[in-house]
């Protein structure tokens, strides 16, 4: 069973995040502006809606029907009677949605659009008359409008979020896969080559060793659930893991450039605190990429040096070079400068970014420089192994 995984949560709960943000605002929103455009357009209704009863009452001439109690409809269009009758109360007139500015003038709604009426209240009269009028005056709903499109949206929203976790819950799901297939399936041929592999092949054994370390290492990030296993530290040989991982490029470096890379040492070299085996695997990377990208235009070498309670190693080529631009970027993930793909060069852009990754996992770095007049500098620096400082210090 896999182990708790927190970082594949994070993610999980990076993806989530947009939508919980938006789910909150829309409830504030709903809750908050919603009434209060609705309070709003009933307030536009009830100002336009006295503005036209004040001018029916000071040009009742204007007044499509003039209603008066017992009487119903007495001049006007009489297609209102149906729904004005003689006896209609107070009460009918101002509707729920009126604005019952104290009963003497209103609205009433019809299919064809809203009746505006008002009381004849003026001195003399008999309070008794109305001067009704369809308007053009409508009240939009815009609270029903709102809800159903935020409603929709976030119906979208939560889709479409569901489908992302799925995708990437899957996605996931089949790399592990991938990975925990591939280091099975290589642990079996591995271990038969160490059988196979002669007593006085030292190198061969070394080699074959790491390879089984490095699967395992796999098994290891699947185990703890996609996290890297902490490097196993130690005093350790940088020169003798550089002739370890120079061995394998060996025959190629020498078909390119006519010759070996050249190996510069300044001084004693102190061990180094390391894991060994992802010491390699870093220079196997720096090499590798050397090869691939410089060797084929200028000379590549290889210069050990102790500073700062550090030991260096500068990998110094005359190759095309790159940008500051590129440099900025040469251990992103994924990354590829567009030299690199102009050459037709095969590759992922994952080498210099793990092994940047592993140095930094050992307290140590890696980093690139420009090369005079032209290359790159590529400078591994790992701290010198506390036992041999403290050796030094006794000594002195």
């Amino acid at each position: 069973m896999r182990k708790f995984n927190p970082r594949f949560w994070l993610n999980v709960a990076a993806i989530c995040l947009p939508t919980v943000v938006v789910l909150f605002l829309a409830v504030g929103f709903t809750v908050v502006e919603i009434p209060r455009i609705v309070g709003a357009e009933r307030d536009r209704v009830a100002s336009e809606v006295e503005s036209a009863a004040r001018d029916l009452l000071e040009n009742p001439v204007e007044a499509g029907f003039v209603w008066r109690r017992g009487r119903g409809i007495v001049e006007g269009d009489a297609s209102f009677a149906a729904d004005f009758p003689p006896d209609r109360p107070w009460k009918d007139w101002v509707t729920s949605s009126s604005p019952k500015k104290r009963e003497k003038w209103g609205f009433v709604d019809r299919p064809d659009g809203m009746v505006v009426w008002v009381r004849d209240t003026r001195k003399g009269m008999d309070d008794e008359t109305v001067y009704g009028r369809l308007t053009e005056i409508r009240e939009h709903d815009y609270g029903t409008v709102v809800r159903a499109f935020v409603s929709v949206s976030l119906i979208v929203l939560v889709c479409i979020t569901a489908f992302a976790v799925k995708y990437f819950v899957d996605y996931v799901r089949s790399r592990d896969d991938f990975m925990a297939a591939t280091a099975h399936d290589l642990t079996t041929p591995l271990v038969g080559m160490r059988m196979t592999i002669g007593r006085r092949d030292d190198e061969a054994k070394i080699l074959n060793e790491r390879m089984i370390r490095l699967v395992a290492n796999i098994k290891d990030f699947m185990r703890l659930g996609g996290r890297r296993k902490d490097p196993e530290l130690k005093p350790c040989d940088i020169a003798k893991c550089y002739d370890e991982a120079y061995s394998l490029f060996r025959d190629d470096y020498r078909a390119i450039l006519g010759d070996d890379v050249e190996k510069r040492i300044n001084g004693q070299i102190p061990p180094v605190m390391a894991d060994e085996t992802l010491l390699v695997q870093i220079l196997w990377n720096i090499l590798g990429n050397d090869l691939k990208y410089a060797a084929p235009y200028g000379n590549v070498s290889a210069a050990f040096r102790t500073e700062g309670g550090f030991v260096h190693v500068d990998f110094v080529d005359e190759g095309k070079g790159m940008t500051k631009k590129a440099m900025d970027r040469a251990f992103d993930r994924y990354y590829r400068a567009m030299t690199v793909l102009e050459s037709g060069k095969g590759g992922f852009g994952i080498g210099l970014c793990t092994a940047r990754e592993f140095a930094r996992s050992m307290d140590g770095d890696l980093s690139v420089r420009a090369n005079s007049p032209h290359g790159c500098v590529f400078t591994l620096s790992l701290p010198v192994a506390k036992v041999h400082s403290d050796t030094e210090r006794s000594l002195s």
